[in-house]
């Protein structure tokens, strides 16, 4: 207790413990569990924090609260809405967080976004607020599937894709065989655009083989490179953002 009555520590039962890297281990203390369960591909946590509010967890990774969201929504989809694209596809993004930013546009005419947990889209819908009224949406298609091979096999065509996957993207089993055909499909099926979540940006952060990576390749395939560094106080540390192929 400390000294001023308040409990500091939980019982293990009552609390989620989020690494953003090694060394540094931030404890969330869950007032309730709305949702814990293991889907074929991942944990999947929704708790109720009294700082954050609603929490989303993946394998006891940070991806959402309701305190902060809007933060990490701009900064991943403001660039595409700023440019008044029509069709998107979004790689990932099962929290529903990425199609509520984008439907506030009203150039957008179709969504079509593509996360192979579907336990994920369901959890969220249920437990996340408006998360299930923007799947409900009539501009937006779900597709249950790889979001690599998806992007890879259709013949669809998009105005921008934004890669909202989590820091160690499932499906990813070569990171730089991956990551030339996902930019070299953005380029063909996507008029060259995206927006990307490339996760922590603190030098000590497990991400950053991912990150150089994804700087490296996307450059050599796309135009218009560029990073930006946003704070997210829930996450503790600025994230990188990374956007290509956009004039403004």
């Amino acid at each position: 207790m400390s000294n001023t009555g308040r409990r500091v520590c939980f019982e293990k039962s009552k609390y989620i413990v989020y690494e953003p890297y090694r060394g540094l281990h931030l404890a969330y203390h869950a007032k309730k569990f709305c949702f814990s369960r293991q889907s074929k591909y991942q944990k999947i946590d929704i708790i109720d924090n009294d700082a954050y509010g609603r929490m989303l967890f993946l394998d006891h990774n940070l991806q959402h609260t309701a305190y902060d969201a809007e933060i990490f929504n701009e900064a991943l989809c403001a660039t595409a809405k700023q440019n008044r694209v029509v069709r998107v596809i979004v790689l990932g993004g099962g929290s529903g967080q990425t199609l509520l930013s984008l439907l506030e546009s009203p150039t957008i005419a179709q969504v079509t976004l593509v996360e192979i947990d579907q336990l994920l889209i369901e959890s969220c819908r249920k437990y996340i607020d408006r998360v299930n009224r923007a799947f409900k949406d009539s501009r937006v298609r779900t597709v249950i599937d790889d979001a690599f091979r998806y992007l890879h096999s259709t013949t669809d065509r998009y105005d921008t894709a934004i890669v909202d996957l989590t820091e160690r993207p499932l499906g990813m089993r070569n990171e730089s065989t991956t990551l030339r055909q996902l930019y070299s499909d953005i380029k063909t099926k996507c008029k060259g655009r995206c927006s990307q979540y490339l996760g922590s940006a603190v030098p000590l952060a497990s991400s950053g083989l991912e990150r150089d990576l994804a700087f490296r390749f996307s450059r050599e395939m796309l135009s218009k490179v560029r990073c930006e560094d946003v704070f997210i106080p829930s996450f503790g540390a600025p994230h990188t953002f990374m956007h290509a192929g956009y004039e403004k």
